[in-house]
């Protein structure tokens, strides 16, 4: 009898414990869907979903469309995140659908669209001239959005949106730029960041701290909002470059309070940027392993592309916001902080869908081995071929500033081009002006306004890519981050002192100049003269050959060049290919003795030659 009484109170206990295991049970709850919706034709036909909300203890996901195939779901220990693969067949039509989760606490419907395959956009090319915009300092077209705007402190909002951009397309238009990168707009947290150091209070103005991989920072605008900038822009001539950010995200992100997965993240340790550890093959595990993993600072949390998930989630962004906004290249933040295995997958997978796209990848390196070694087109002694299709050449960069600011001489500008040879694609390396981490070029030491027209002029006739900084070609000045940073306000030449309408008519002219001559976009370089004042080069294509002479020193010189040097024997005459903006033509050219052997120039003090030899009748044909 005793027996009996003990089962059935073990029954009965056994009963109540699950009754309330399942009245506790936490009805399952969707706070956010990524991606929210795919395309139905895509290379990527299999989708993976990350679904963020509570309640998703033993989750099931169900499709009642036999379009959409649910596989793969995955639940995180704390069951506030499920993972699931969802392949679209390639006729599925576009609308809205659902997915059904059902766990331990009920079931909830998971909201999901597939969204029209829009063509192909076009993309960056060496036909291009980039204009890098910060977005926040640029202009403030909707005031709106203007909230904890406070101009007076350069590391709070200052009000600049899309609507901004959209509102001064013309001016780039004007200037003669193809090509506008914006800093990221992502999500970033509006929350105002105040501590007891110099540079508190500061807001998220700059875009790297997101919190939303996929929103649109609202002090910018919304997704209309920025489509409608990439149509505008693109029916003006104008591409897209997106920032993107796939290295960390903001400290204020939800993930930080609850983490996918436990290795979302790296564990916090500060990077040591011992940088060249990722180039040598001779390095410790630990210091590369410091370098990929290290965190920037505690505020910018590290992902971990090692984990597949880490890794799928982000290809699968970088490829939603091209389709959904049109954009034509993507400038990657600190990619060298990345495997270089997931480097090679991302770009593999944006080629995909969109062959030969333009990604730009920052390596901050003054170093041209180490920027090459990041670059596409072939593979390293680590077996990976980046695929990369481009890298911003920092060595370049920094040289040019140093000619011409009077630190170095004009030889230093070969001497950093004749490492071309170690990049795979030299004419696919993107060469900046400058940019908004870097001090502007009005406030280096020994900075004048010739030297900045040198610097500009140079930098839209060596080869590759080039990109400008908002505001330099109207002298901006500006040091250290953040007083680089200065908001944009000479739109109309009405607001410019002389000085300044003289260096915007410069970059418009050598960007017109560029525009017209084959060889200045995409021919190779052949180094005619360099020593401590002179640096004279060629741009050789298929369709024409073009002479440069840089004088970087403040007295006029003469030089002379032997007819076999400069590829003018038998060729009497040569104009100058810079062109006069008022009749979009260049200047009449000269005929030096044609029998003579040699050409002679005269060179003014910090001056830039740039010719074309043409026979007579090509000339008055002119």
């Amino acid at each position: 009898m005793m027996a009996m009484t003990a089962m059935k109170y073990a029954q009965s206990l056994i009963w109540l414990m699950m009754l309330g295991a399942a009245v506790l049970a936490q009805p399952p709850a969707v706070e956010k869907v990524e991606p929210p919706n795919w395309w139905a034709g895509h290379s990527v036909g299999t989708v993976r979903l990350l679904v963020r909300g509570k309640g998703f203890r033993n989750a099931a996901v169900r499709s009642a469309n036999p379009e959409l195939t649910v596989a793969n779901v995955r639940v995180n220990g704390t069951a506030t995140y499920v993972f699931f693969d969802v392949r679209i067949a390639p006729a599925a039509r576009a609308g809205k659908y659902q997915f059904e989760l059902a766990a331990d606490g009920g079931t909830v419907q998971i909201p999901f669209e597939i969204s029209p395959l829009a063509k192909a956009p076009q993309t960056v090319t060496n036909d291009d001239v980039i204009y890098l915009i910060m977005t926040d300092r640029f202009a403030d077209g909707d005031a709106s959005n203007n909230k904890n705007v406070d101009r007076s402190n350069p590391r709070m909002w200052h009000g600049g949106d899309l609507r901004g951009v959209i509102n001064n397309l013309g001016y780039v238009k004007e200037l003669g730029a193809t090509a506008i990168w914006l800093t990221p707009w992502y999500d970033n947290s509006d929350e105002v960041t105040t501590c007891d150091k110099p540079w508190c209070p500061m807001a998220s103005y700059h875009g790297y701290g997101a919190i939303d991989y996929y929103g649109v920072e609202n002090h910018f605008g919304t997704m209309a909002d920025l489509t409608e900038l990439v149509q505008k822009a693109n029916s003006m001539g104008i591409k897209v470059i997106q920032d993107q950010v796939a290295n960390h995200v903001g400290f204020r992100h939800p993930w930080m309070k609850q983490a996918p997965l436990g290795n979302w993240f790296t564990p916090f340790a500060q990077n040591k940027f011992n940088n060249s550890s990722l180039l040598s093959p001779n390095a410790s595990p630990a210091d590369v392993g410091n370098t990929l993993k290290g965190w920037f600072d505690f505020s910018l949390p590290d992902l971990d592309q090692e984990e597949p998930e880490v890794a799928r989630y982000e290809i699968q962004n970088a490829l939603w916001w091209i389709g959904m906004t049109g954009i034509s290249g993507i400038r990657q933040d600190t990619i060298q902080y990345m495997p270089r295995k997931f480097i090679r997958d991302w770009t593999a997978a944006i080629n995909r869908q969109y062959p030969d796209f333009y990604m730009v990848g920052e390596v901050f390196e003054e170093d041209s081995v180490q920027t090459a070694f990041f670059q596409g087109g072939k593979t390293g002694w680590d077996g990976v071929d980046t695929g990369l299709p481009s890298v911003f050449d920092f060595k370049l960069w920094r040289t040019s500033q140093e000619v011409f600011t009077g630190k170095k001489p004009a030889r230093a500008l070969r001497d950093v081009l004749k490492y071309d040879g170690l990049y795979p694609e030299i004419s696919r390396v993107t060469v900046l002006a400058n940019n908004h981490d870097t001090d502007r070029f009005m406030s280096l030491g020994g900075a004048t306004k010739e030297g900045a027209k040198l610097h500009t002029a140079f930098v839209l006739a060596t080869r590759g890519i080039p990109q400008l900084y908002y505001g330099e070609e109207v002298l901006m000045t500006g040091g250290h981050d953040p007083a680089n940073r200065g908001d944009m306000a000479k739109f109309d030449r009405s607001s410019r002192t002389a000085d300044e309408q003289e260096m915007f008519d410069w970059t418009r002219r050598w960007i017109a100049t560029r525009r017209q001559h084959p060889a200045m976009r995409s021919g190779r370089t052949i180094d005619v003269l360099y020593n401590e004042s002179i640096y004279a080069f060629r741009r050789v294509s298929a369709a024409e050959d073009l002479l440069f002479i840089i004088n970087s020193s403040d007295r006029p010189q003469s030089v002379s060049f032997d007819r076999t040097e400069i590829n003018a024997v038998n060729i009497g005459c040569y104009f100058d290919i810079l062109i006069d903006l008022k009749t979009g033509m260049s200047p009449v050219g000269r005929c030096p003795d044609a029998a003579s052997s040699k050409v002679e120039f005269s060179l003014e003090p910090r001056s830039m030659t740039a010719v074309k030899f043409e026979n007579l009748s090509v000339l008055r044909a002119k």
